[in-house]
């Protein structure tokens, strides 16, 4: 008798195992799905961060451009994280007291915004309230002879950041304005080797 219960015992374990390994399979599947979404939101969150802190030095130097009247050379230059085909990032002037409130704290009539955008990214979109005068003017050589790439500028090109877009790459920002300007005149130099 008891060798037909060993017999038996057996047979049952043999018909669980197949049973056994498909829950296992199973999951590890979910295992394995879940852990490559955790990687991949890791990766956005760093390749977001990278961005966040390049605008951020972006920022200080047009601030310190525009508030000291002076110059200043920098690389932009976050993570390449990002496909720049599906990516916008720019310099923008909002005149709406609403948006500026939620953008800046403060509900002024107008302000400028530096936005970063990349539909490749989850939560790929960043904004950050540039502290600059409402009359902060951005000229580019298409319109201005005042910036002209000459000099140990050779090789760079004046761009205006709302209509271009700010891209990857070397940047010299000057503050053109003469002694009796009121308002700051801002070139800014991109070259995208540096």
């Amino acid at each position: 008798m008891a060798t037909f219960k060993k017999k038996f015992l057996n047979k049952k374990a043999q018909m669980s195992a197949p049973f056994e390994l498909f829950v296992a399979v199973i999951i590890m599947g979910f295992v394995i799905i879940i852990g490559s979404q955790m990687i991949g939101t890791a990766n956005a969150n760093v390749c977001i961060n990278s961005v966040d802190k390049a605008m951020g030095e972006f920022k200080g130097h047009l601030e310190e451009t525009v508030n000291q009247k002076s110059s200043s050379k920098f690389f932009f230059q976050p993570e390449k994280c990002f496909d720049m085909k599906k990516t916008k990032i720019s310099i923008d002037k909002i005149s709406n007291s609403r948006t500026c409130a939620a953008k800046c704290g403060k509900p002024y009539n107008s302000c400028f915004v530096m936005s970063f955008y990349s539909s490749d990214l989850a939560n790929g979109y960043i904004d950050k309230c540039l502290n600059l005068p409402t009359y902060t003017s951005f000229f580019s050589s298409d319109y201005s002879a005042t910036c002209l790439a000459v000099g140990e500028l050779e090789g760079y090109v004046a761009i205006d950041p709302a209509n271009g877009g700010i891209k990857l790459g070397s940047y010299v920002l000057r503050n053109v304005s003469s002694a009796g300007d009121t308002y700051p005149k801002i070139c800014i130099f991109y070259s995208p080797t540096g």
